[in-house]
This record gives structure tokens, C-alpha cells and sequence, in this order.
């Protein structure tokens, strides 16, 4: 019984009015990053739309992070009439959601938000920054040339062309997200965010 009472007491704290309302804005964050200010190839894509995720992850936890990392990435394909979404390419998102999360609640244990927590941030978007770009999300953008595209290409010769233009491009995205996540986490958690929480 008291297992049952905490599962649901972490349900209830988890998907709070207040928490459900601070994914949803993420979410559109999100969406806008990635949908109206990215550019897209067959295998090739810039976007900026990992900074909402990665904060959800932090802030909320991995669940949460999951969640918006999913949701966001249904919403957008459907909005942009993709129709249903490529299972593999959630996978980079999701796992961006859930490691950020787990990174900032049980391994730092850390709201992230002190000066002194800079160097956990940095860790934290690099690593997750690094293994959506070069390991799910490269095989996930190759699988979707080929399954979804109709490349004809080899897929090893594909996947080696994905991330030779990858190695151009997602360390300076990697770098911009590092900034961006750091200035606005240090810039929005005390005053804004940590308050919700306390509320939720």
C-alpha cells in the first residue's frame, strides 16, 4: 500500500498542473527551434531544438525530459505533414531528455543553478550534445535517407558521408546549446523556475 501511495504521490508531483504547463512551453519552444529555425537535408540537419529538451530534463527530471523530447517531436512532424514519426530519430531527443535528467537529479544531484555548477552544465550538454549528434541521431538520420527517402545508397557509405558533414557542423551546435543552456539555466531557474517547483 505504501508503495502504491508513493508511485502515486510521484505521479501526482511529476505531472503537477504547474510542471504539465512548464512542458507545454517547452514543447513550443521546441517546436519553433526546430521546425521554423533549422535547415534540413536528406542527412544533414542544423537545428538549435535540443536546449528546451535539455532543459526540461534538468529542471523536471528525465521523465519529464522524455516526455517533451517525444511530444515535441510528434507535434512537429505532424504540423510540418510528415505524417507519423520516424521511430529511430525520437530516439536522440528521448535519450537527451532522459540523460540530462539523470545527470542533473541523481548523479549531480544538483539544480545546476550556482556558479559553481557551470562545469556539471557544460558536461551535461556536451555529453548528451555528442551522443544524440554522433550516435543516435547519425544513425537515425541514415536510416531515415534510406527507409523514408529511398536513398539507394550503402548504408555504410551513408552513414560515413553523414558524419563526415556531422563533424562540420554539430560541434559549434554543440558549443551554441553549451552557451545558450548555461545563460538561460543560471538566468531563469532561481527566479522563475525553482519557484514553480516549490508550488508544484
Amino acid at each position: 500500500m505504501e508503495r502504491n501511495q508513493e508511485k502515486k504521490t510521484l505521479f501526482g508531483t511529476t505531472f503537477s498542473t504547474r510542471n504539465l504547463a512548464m512542458m507545454a512551453a517547452l514543447v513550443a519552444i521546441q517546436i519553433i527551434l526546430a521546425r521554423f529555425f533549422s535547415i534540413q537535408t536528406d542527412t544533414l540537419r542544423i537545428s538549435f531544438e535540443s536546449i528546451p529538451v535539455v532543459l526540461a530534463g534538468m529542471w523536471l527530471g528525465p521523465l519529464c525530459g522524455a516526455v517533451v523530447a517525444v511530444v515535441s517531436d510528434v507535434l512537429g512532424t505532424i504540423i510540418q505533414g510528415y505524417g507519423a514519426p520516424f521511430p529511430p530519430l525520437v530516439l536522440g531527443p528521448l535519450s537527451v531528455g532522459i540523460l540530462s535528467g539523470v545527470s542533473a537529479k541523481y548523479i549531480f544531484r544538483s539544480s545546476l543553478s550556482e556558479a559553481k555548477d557551470t562545469w556539471k552544465v557544460v558536461a551535461t550538454v556536451v555529453v548528451t550534445g555528442i551522443l544524440n549528434s554522433f550516435l543516435f541521431g547519425l544513425i537515425g538520420s541514415t536510416l531515415y535517407s534510406i527507409v523514408m527517402v529511398g536513398n539507394t545508397t550503402p548504408f555504410n557509405v551513408l552513414l560515413w558521408t553523414n558524419l563526415l558533414q556531422r563533424l562540420v557542423t554539430k560541434p559549434l551546435t554543440i558549443v551554441v546549446n553549451t552557451v545558450v543552456v548555461t545563460v538561460v539555466n543560471r538566468a531563469v531557474y532561481k527566479p522563475v523556475v525553482s519557484h514553480i517547483l516549490s508550488k508544484a
